[in-house]
């Protein structure tokens, strides 16, 4: 069935996130990307100049996405740094709640991209993790989060376990129901940032 022409963009965009994840990037084919959107072959030529400008797009329209999320909750002054991670992580998991197959291609293509081809979405992958380690800092200076605590390496860290939670969601979501995951990467996320003072000695955030 052949969409409206002015949703030609939109569908060919979604059918290949479905494809890239379930056939990955260098398996998928444009022709299989045009059937599953429902238009004619070269109609995907009309928007995207190959496989690798179609993954670029949405690459950037996701790292667009959770950049302007969190200026936005930068922007939030009555928010304390730890309101602000955890908003972050919530963010985050709203962002793919409803899209396994975006957390399959967010986790499996993303370092092809960063390799090879970043284009747009590598200024707000740098800024973003770069932001990251902005509100760490900023916490350990207002007393909030342990002075112990790398910036930098604790940024990356968290990052890289919310993108491995968020494949195993994608591919066995029973095993890993994504209200679990997002209630202990915030529990074990502030368990790792809080002053010692702040926890009991079983190790868990004092009330």
């Amino acid at each position: 069935m052949r969409r409206r022409t002015g949703d030609k963009e939109r569908w060919i965009t979604a059918a290949a996130m479905k494809i890239f994840a379930r056939e990955g990037f260098h398996g998928a084919k444009i022709t299989s990307i045009a059937k599953e959107a429902g238009v004619a072959t070269g109609s995907v030529y009309l928007y995207f100049a190959n496989k690798e400008g179609l993954l670029q797009h949405i690459f950037s329209e996701l790292w667009q996405a959770m950049h302007a999320s969190f200026q936005d909750l930068l922007l939030r002054k009555e928010l304390t740094e730890k309101e602000r991670i955890e908003h972050l992580i919530d963010s985050i998991f709203d962002l793919f709640a409803d899209r396994p197959a975006l957390a399959l291609l967010f986790v499996n293509e993303q370092p092809y991209l960063l390799r090879e081809a970043p284009g747009e979405m590598m200024y707000h992958y740098v800024d973003f993790l770069r932001m990251g380690e902005q509100v760490v800092r900023s916490g350990i200076g207002k007393g909030e989060f342990s002075p112990d605590m790398h910036p930098r390496v604790f940024t990356n860290f968290v990052f890289g376990g919310i993108r491995q939670l968020l494949q195993q969601w994608a591919r066995a979501p029973r095993q890993f129901p994504l209200y679990v995951i997002r209630t202990e990467i915030k529990r074990i996320v502030m368990q790792g940032l809080l002053p010692r003072a702040v926890l009991n000695p079983a190790g868990n955030v004092r009330a």
